[in-house]
C-alpha cells in the first residue's frame, strides 16, 4: 500500500469537511482501495484532531477514534465500517463556522513561563491562546504530560472530561510526527480552558482497583448503562493510563480517591431485553455520544480481571445504546 498523498486525503477530507454525510462512505471505500486500515484510521483521526472543539458531540468523537484504534483485532474486515461511522460523527459534529485548523503552534511571548503554575493560571482565566503557548514550549519536554494531566486532574467537572480527553490525545499523539505534535495535543488544552470546577481535596478514600471497577461497574449495570456512571469507568482508566504514561502513581491515587468517595457497592442485574455482544455493533455513534462503543473496548482490555461483571456491563450499555433517548443533535445551522 502507498503512503496517502495530499490528494488522497483532500478526496477523503472533501465530503468530511462539507458535512456531506451521506458521501462518507465512499469516500472511504476509494481511500482504502489504495491505503491501508491503519492509513484510514490515522487519517480519520488526524480529521478528529484538527476538527475538535469542546462540544460534547466533538469531544466524544475523538474519544470515539481514540477507543476504535484498539478495536481492529476483534472487528477484522469491519473495523473499516466503524472508522466510517467515527469520520461520519466527527464530520457530523462539526459547526460549519467553525474556525479552520491551524496546526503551528503560536509564537512565545517574550519572557515566556513555562511552569506549572502557568497553565493554572492560563485555565483559571479561560485564556485558550495563553495555554496554547504553554503547550508550545513544552512539548517537547519529558515533564509535559505529567503536568498537563495534574491540572486535568484539579477538578473534576464534566464527568471529569479533562483527563479523559488529555490521556486519549496523548496516547493519539504517540502515532504523530514531532513536527505535528502540537497540533495533536492540543485539544487537551482546549479542553482544560472551557470550563472549571472547584478545586479537590483528597480525602483518603482509596479503593484497590479490581474492587473499585467491580462496584462502577455493578453501578453502570444498576443505572442500566447511565452516562454518569460509564463515564466513572473512563476516567478511573484514564487514571490509570496517566499514571503509567507518566509513572506517576499520584495521578491515578488522586482519580481513586474521588471515585471511592462517591462509589458505594449496588446490587446489580443486567437490565431486562439487554443483549451483550461478540463484535461491538457498528452505529450512528451521535446516539450515545459513543457510549457503548468505549464500553465495549474498554471491557476488551479487562478480560484478565476474571471477577469482574463484563457481560452483564456490556449488556447495560447495550440496553442504554437501545432505550435511552438519542443524543443526536447536529443541527448547527
Amino acid at each position: 500500500m502507498a503512503t496517502p498523498t495530499m490528494n488522497a486525503i483532500s478526496e477523503l477530507y472533501e465530503p468530511l469537511i462539507g458535512r456531506d454525510l451521506e458521501a462518507i462512505p465512499a469516500a472511504v471505500r476509494r481511500f482504502r482501495a489504495q491505503h491501508s486500515s491503519a492509513e484510514l484510521w490515522s487519517a480519520v483521526a488526524r480529521f478528529a484532531v484538527l476538527a475538535y472543539a469542546p462540544s460534547q458531540h466533538l469531544k466524544h468523537a475523538l474519544l470515539a477514534v481514540h477507543a476504535a484504534s484498539n478495536l481492529q483485532p476483534v472487528l477484522g474486515d469491519r473495523f473499516d465500517e466503524l472508522l466510517t461511522e467515527c469520520a461520519i460523527y466527527a464530520s457530523g459534529s462539526r459547526a460549519p463556522w467553525s474556525e479552520p485548523p491551524i496546526t503551528d503552534p503560536p509564537p512565545a511571548e517574550s519572557g515566556q513561563r513555562t511552569d506549572l503554575d502557568e497553565l493554572r493560571e492560563a485555565v483559571a482565566a479561560r485564556d485558550r491562546l495563553r495555554a496554547e503557548r504553554w503547550l508550545a514550549a513544552r512539548v517537547a519536554d519529558d515533564r509535559c504530560a505529567g503536568d498537563l494531566f495534574s491540572v486535568a486532574t484539579d477538578d473534576f467537572e464534566d464527568f471529569g472530561h479533562k483527563l479523559i480527553v488529555a490521556v486519549a490525545v496523548w496516547r493519539l499523539a504517540e502515532h504523530v510526527p514531532p513536527a505535528v505534535r502540537f497540533a495533536a495535543l492540543r485539544p487537551a488544552v482546549w479542553e482544560l480552558v472551557s470550563y472549571d470546577g472547584p478545586r479537590y481535596s483528597e480525602e483518603g478514600h482509596l479503593l484497590d482497583i479490581e474492587t473499585l471497577y467491580s462496584l462502577l461497574m455493578n453501578r453502570c449495570i444498576a443505572e442500566q448503562g447511565s452516562i454518569e456512571s460509564a463515564h466513572a469507568l473512563f476516567l478511573l482508566d484514564a487514571a490509570i493510563q496517566a499514571s503509567r504514561i507518566t509513572a506517576d502513581p499520584s495521578i491515578q491515587r488522586r482519580v481513586v480517591d474521588f471515585i471511592s468517595r462517591k462509589t458505594s457497592g449496588r446490587e446489580a442485574a443486567a437490565p431486562a431485553g439487554s443483549r451483550s455482544e461478540s463484535q461491538p455493533p457498528i452505529y450512528l455513534l451521535a446516539r450515545d455520544y459513543a457510549q457503548y462503543l468505549k464500553v465495549f473496548e474498554l471491557a476488551s482490555r479487562l478480560r484478565d480481571f476474571k471477577t469482574l461483571p463484563l457481560e452483564a456491563l456490556l449488556s447495560a450499555a447495550s440496553f442504554n445504546l437501545a432505550n435511552a433517548p438519542s443524543f443526536e443533535e447536529w443541527s448547527f445551522a
